[in-house]
């Protein structure tokens, strides 16, 4: 995930949120999952970080989709 780049993959994982097809949009789940497990991994306070995250690399409509959808 590093390699490829965190932002990078965290507006992937929005963008296909808004796409029409089911098989993307569960992509984009398993996207957002990975990315919360991996950057939350050593974490007390999890939904935080990963609320920064989100918030400080994505429009705001984005960021609340993708924070709606990873559940600790």
């Amino acid at each position: 995930m590093e390699q490829f780049g965190l932002v990078e993959l965290i507006e992937v994982a929005a963008d296909l949120l808004n796409d029409r097809l089911p098989e993307a949009r569960d992509a984009a789940r398993s996207v957002a999952t990975s990315m919360y497990e991996a950057l939350t991994k050593d974490s007390e306070e999890k939904m935080e970080l990963w609320q920064s995250f989100c918030q400080s690399k994505l429009p705001p409509i984005h960021a609340l989709s993708i924070l709606k959808i990873v559940k600790p």
